[in-house]
This record gives structure tokens, sequence and C-alpha cells, in this order.
């Protein structure tokens, strides 16, 4: 699987990427991939392409990815040059993550959100990694969906 993971500096893109692709090692997947922060530093735009199961860079050519995970909104035509399938979380995912969980664990939570919708990993292959405080605002996310 191609996979391309879109943001802005402070999001957390590359610590919800470092997630995926321990839980792919975790079952056994091989995971290759590559960051591109930029001015990060600056809310600017990080970029993080990931090949799980396949090849040996992590390199993703544009349209070529089998999904674009995008954590900011306002970058949607920069995440179609990679491919067409984008998975985004709603302003209103956003917010109501602001209200339940802590701001500094509220990409766990959309991590959770992004698992329950999509059948690319379980809720289980991600409580096996994480550290407690982060497991908490995952299973928060896994349960925001199931409401």
């Amino acid at each position: 699987m191609k996979l391309v993971i879109i943001g802005k500096g402070g999001q957390g893109v590359i610590f919800f990427s470092k997630l995926i692709a321990q839980a792919a090692i975790k079952k056994g997947t091989s995971v290759c991939s590559t960051e591109i922060k930029g001015m990060a530093k600056k809310g600017g735009v990080v970029e993080v392409q990931m090949k799980i199961a396949e090849g040996l860079s992590g390199f993703v050519r544009r349209g070529t990815a089998d999904l674009v995970i995008l954590l900011s909104d306002d970058l949607t035509d920069y995440a179609q040059t990679f491919g067409e399938k984008i998975f985004t979380f709603t302003k209103s995912q956003i917010d109501d993550a602001l209200k339940i969980v802590s701001s500094r664990y509220i990409n766990t939570f959309l991590l959770g959100i992004f698992v329950k919708k999509t059948d690319l990993f379980s809720c289980e292959d991600f409580i096996k990694i994480l550290d407690d405080d982060n497991k908490k605002s995952f299973i928060k996310g896994c349960e925001y969906v199931q409401s």
C-alpha cells in the first residue's frame, strides 16, 4: 500500500505516521517511509510518504498513492496530486477532539477515528504499541466513531 500523510507543522504528522509504521511492523509487514518537513516550525507543510508491504523505497510518485491522509483540510488541492482517495478529518471531528482530550493527544484521538473508519488496521494493533495516555486518547477516538 502506498500511503501519504500530509499536514502542517505542529499537527503530529510524523508521530501519526510512526504509529502507523509501528503497527504495520508489529503485524510482520515491511515499511519504508520518507519525511519531508520543510518549514514545519513555521506551520509549513509536513509530508510523510510510506509504502507498506511493497518496494524498497518510501518514495510515492504523484498520482500513485492508494490513500492520502490529510490532517489539514486547506491542503486538499496538494493532497489530490498524490491520489484520488483522500481521508480527511472533518472540522466537527477536530472540534470534538479538542473538547474530549487534551490538545497534546489530539492526533492519537484522530488516529482512533481513522482506524475505525478504515479497514487497514484494528484498534488492537495500536493498543499494543501506545503508552497509557496515548492509549486512552486513541480508545476515545475509536469509541467516538461508534457513538
